[in-house]
């Protein structure tokens, strides 16, 4: 991958982004061999006895910093801040380049203060010390090799965890189209993409990259997420998470309880009576406190995790055998498992759809089934949710707070949702989701 001998030196390559002095990317073996040199220096950049650890590569490998990586292993990120304006962000990432064998990739950049007069912010590549920035190193396979010890908290991942990763399982295919086919070593960023976090959601990012060896990347990836577009989210899910806990807590919940507790009372009768039906009131009894206990993890919010890790299909089926079992509607599915939705993002607000047209059939239908459906029409995936009961048109009611979330969810993932009356009666909640975006979580 990264091990040929040849360096590649490039002297003031592109013209560096305001504030910057310098960057340079070097790649190491263990033997103290460079195999690969990137250097962009600003004329007169470069500050006398000031850090200049990659500045003199042949000397660089005698560092305290490179000493630490290679016993360690581990990617090291550090803050010099020379004063008079000056600070270097050095960082360190291993990555074993053969079984037992590793290199060591080196990134060195040195910023200036601005002066008083500039008002834009400092570049995003240099913006580790507020936690925004990660780096990743991909092979020639668009995998992960390395990655820096510095990630945004909001990215879900650790260093560890993001080793191993595709660019696939990062990006969209839009966005990857754009970042592979981007120039390398400008220091321009390649804007408006969305970076997949591990809990299924995304974030707006910019993405920079510099030319390794034998087909290989750093990538500087930069989340540029709104702070305001962030808490407007956030505030949405936090009132919908607090209204589904407390409705689940003061109704269901109680109604379980009590369930239990009758229950219980009539094992006891019955086999006082010896009756051996007191198995069987001793069952719903234990049944009760099972869902009472679901109810009460759903509550504090523990649900969306659960559905990330279970897949959605499996929600939706225990959705229905919960519903099945609690509620006095049959509740029936019908999921092409061939359908796959490898976002947990969409999968949540997926099922929170299905579960709030779910809680509206069993509340207002009358009828004796509900149906929930996972399927394609004309190549798009979609949720249906049918009943059999009364058509009850809840659109004229967009003011329930209901209706909005269903809508919201609908919005978040790029889907369109419709509701109808099914022939004969009942009601119908379809959520189709569009094309491109169903076209780029459908990556490998």
């Amino acid at each position: 991958m990264f091990g040929k001998t040849r360096i590649e030196k490039v002297q003031n390559a592109a013209t560096l982004p305001s504030g910057i002095a310098e960057i340079i990317f070097c790649i190491f073996d263990e033997k103290r061999r460079l195999k690969h040199h990137y250097q962009s220096i600003r004329p007169n950049g470069a500050s006398a006895g000031g850090f200049k650890l990659l500045n003199d590569p042949a000397a660089a490998f005698d560092h305290i910093l490179l000493c630490e990586a290679v016993s360690s292993r581990k990617p090291v990120s550090v803050l010099f801040n020379e004063g008079a304006g000056r600070s270097v962000f050095f960082n360190v990432l291993p990555y074993e380049y053969k079984r037992g064998r590793f290199h060591f990739a080196c990134l060195q950049v040195a910023i200036e203060q601005q002066s008083a007069q500039e008002t834009e912010p400092v570049d995003s590549l240099i913006a580790l010390d507020e936690s925004r920035v990660c780096l990743l190193l991909a092979d020639a396979r668009k995998a992960v090799l390395a990655a820096s010890s510095v990630v945004p908290e909001a990215f879900g991942y650790s260093s560890d965890k993001l080793v191993g990763q595709k660019l696939s399982d990062l990006f969209g295919v839009a966005d990857l189209g754009r970042i592979y086919s981007g120039s390398a070593d400008t220091h321009e960023s390649i804007q408006n993409c969305v970076f997949q976090c591990q809990d299924g959601s995304k974030r707006d990012v910019e993405v920079k990259k510099y030319t390794a060896t034998d087909g290989g990347m750093l990538y500087v990836v930069s989340d540029v997420t709104r702070p305001q577009l962030n808490e407007e989210i956030t505030s949405v899910a936090t009132r919908e998470r607090r209204r589904i806990g407390q409705d689940l807590h003061d109704s269901v919940g109680q109604m379980l309880t009590g369930i239990s507790l009758l229950g219980r009372s009539l094992a006891n009768g019955l086999k006082r009576a010896g009756n051996a039906a007191h198995e069987d009131a001793a069952q719903i009894s234990d049944l009760a406190d099972d869902a009472s206990n679901q109810i009460r993890q759903i509550s504090r919010g523990l649900m969306p995790t659960d559905i990330v890790h279970r897949g959605l299909h499996d929600s939706l089926r225990n959705l229905a055998r919960m519903t099945t079992a609690s509620c006095g509607m049959k509740c029936e599915t019908a999921i092409d498992d061939r359908i796959v939705f490898p976002d947990g993002a969409i999968e949540t607000h997926l099922f929170r759809i299905a579960q709030e047209a779910v809680n509206n059939a069993v509340r207002h239908s009358g009828g004796s089934h509900i149906y929930i459906t996972i399927s394609e029409e004309e190549g798009l995936p979609q949720l249906e949710v049918r009943d059999n009961g009364r058509w009850r048109n809840i659109i004229e009611n967009e003011g329930g707070i209901g209706m909005r979330t269903m809508q919201y969810r609908a919005t978040a993932i790029n889907g369109k949702l419709n509701i109808g009356q099914v022939p004969g009666g009942g009601t119908r909640v379809l959520c189709r989701l569009e094309a491109d975006d169903f076209g780029e979580i459908r990556v490998d």
